[in-house]
């Protein structure tokens, strides 16, 4: 009977350390996935937000010049909605005035040197 403590002790200092390091990897991952079931149990599964995508169809009989068309109406409501939004910016700076910034202070001269 005494000799079965002697031998677990042999077996135990007979691991490698990349067995222990292999071991420690091992049951990391497995605590890593328990901890994550755990979580989802705990807090319930979080849906996440759908992403909706919208493509424009167009018939089969478009033709280029409709597509130009289309193109110079989206150039023209883009430089309106610019115009717009510059004309807002006036406004809503228009009561304040423009600060000067401070003049850099005079950077010292150096002293000749008494020799």
């Amino acid at each position: 009977m005494s000799d079965e403590p002697a031998s677990l002790r042999n077996r135990i200092a007979a691991i490698q350390p990349a067995q222990w390091i292999g071991a420690l990897i091992s049951l990391s991952a497995v605590g890593i996935i328990a901890s994550l079931f755990f979580a989802e149990w705990v807090y319930g599964y979080w849906k996440p937000e759908p992403e909706l995508y919208y493509f424009e169809s167009w018939p089969d009989d478009r033709t280029y010049e409709d597509a130009l068309a289309v193109q110079e109406e989206e150039r023209r409501l883009s430089e309106q909605a610019d115009a717009i939004a510059n004309q807002l910016a006036a406004e809503a700076l228009a009561g304040f005035e423009p600060v000067e910034p401070p003049a850099p202070a005079p950077s010292p001269t150096p002293e000749p040197s008494a020799e």
